[in-house]
């Protein structure tokens, strides 16, 4: 279940945060669970995921925020292998989760600009 939380403590807690749009992970994120929330005047704002190593989350929403913009062809890129990944209804669900946690890890690789 996530919790309702500030983008201050996000971004105090985590010492990286990838700001995604709404939907741009869509396929990626499929099998993760947001751990929070955060809300702005209108109502909700953003999901906060922790992915890949320990200090790293993805904040993606209609007001996604962070200190790490990945561009639009790299969420695309890897959104359309995840796309592909959950695609295959033959496969069990738990084969799909094992190949998107390592999708998602060379997601971040990639747009955090790590080598």
């Amino acid at each position: 279940m996530k919790y309702k939380t500030t983008k201050k403590a996000v971004m105090a807690g985590y010492y990286k945060v990838l700001a995604v749009p709404y939907c741009d992970l869509h396929y990626l994120l499929k099998w993760e669970s947001a751990r929070a929330y955060t809300t702005r005047p209108e109502g909700w704002a953003a999901d906060v995921y922790e992915v890949g190593e320990t200090g790293i989350a993805i904040a993606t929403g209609y007001a996604p925020f962070g200190n790490v913009r990945p561009s639009y062809g790299v969420n695309k890129k890897y959104n359309d292998l995840a796309r592909e990944i959950t695609s295959d209804y033959h496969t069990p669900w738990e084969e799909q989760k094992a190949k998107l946690d390592a999708l998602i890890k060379e997601y971040i690789k990639e747009a955090t600009n790590n080598d």
